[in-house]
């Protein structure tokens, strides 16, 4: 086969895993509109999704937060501007680490349990079980996940956002002996609601979405068993995190 040929077939593949990956989505919205769902299953998805995640998501954040303001203080007081540094600290923190940095933290441990666990049931033929029950997967399996991602996400970032500019302030003051209230007065005058706001309204769904879609996409078309599940795992979470980067890109753009 030449190179041609090879290149034709993997186009072709492309397209075809795009497409069943638009029309299982489409399905799961669908479903979340037409089927009755239980509230239960989503709460049960909101804790294990959301709950959960709260503490890798506050260390991770304080650190971000922790690093980042260290190296601009340090730059900034050289140069004499060290009453703005809360406002640089907002801007980066609220705008792009934490809703960015928790959207990763969610996609390394939500997206590839729910793609194991998915993928899982799909090799011992557990999916197949529900429906020969009359039970539908995507009602029962898929959408609450899907909701959970979607209505956590946000409240996640929220979390992220005051832990990494809070963190921000202990460096600012510990280590450089910066005044508290210039740090939130200078916030406050450069940050406008769109800067508070976005990352949480825009970027939180778009990305619960992101998560959720893939990560189950991927699970519930494992194959090969065991090896198959890890293969899934390791896929949910490159194509996740590749995603993430682009729209966050595209959407800080289209907003700020």
């Amino acid at each position: 086969m030449n190179i041609i040929d090879k290149t034709g077939d993997f186009t072709l593949k492309i397209f075809d895993y795009v497409g069943s990956y638009c029309i299982f989505t489409a399905l799961v919205i669908r479903t979340m509109f037409t089927s009755k769902i239980k509230f239960k299953h989503v709460l049960e998805q909101m804790y294990k999704i959301g709950t959960k995640s709260l503490p890798i998501v506050g260390v991770t954040l304080m650190f971000v937060g922790m690093v980042f303001t260290s190296q601009v203080a340090k730059e900034f007081t050289k140069l004499g501007a060290s009453k703005i540094i809360g406002g640089i600290v907002g801007f980066a923190v609220w705008r792009e680490l934490g809703p960015l940095f928790a959207g990763v933290v969610v996609a390394a441990r939500v997206g590839a349990a729910i793609s194991t666990e998915i993928g899982a049931m799909k090799v011992t033929e557990q999916i197949d079980a529900l429906r020969s029950m009359a039970i539908n997967p995507f009602s029962f399996l898929y959408v609450p996940r899907f909701i959970a991602l979607i209505l956590m996400m946000p409240i996640l970032i929220i979390f992220a956002n005051f832990i990494g500019f809070i963190a921000g302030l202990g460096i600012y003051v510990a280590l450089f002996h910066g005044n508290p209230e210039a740090y939130f007065s200078s916030a406050s005058q450069m940050l406008d609601v769109l800067d508070i706001s976005a990352g949480v309204l825009f970027k939180g769904p778009v990305f619960g979405f992101i998560i959720a879609t893939i990560a189950m996409f991927l699970g519930v078309n494992t194959t090969y068993g065991a090896v198959g599940i890890g293969k899934s795992a390791t896929r949910t979470v490159v194509a996740i995190l590749i995603s993430i980067f682009v729209v966050n890109f595209f959407l800080s753009y289209l907003i700020f």
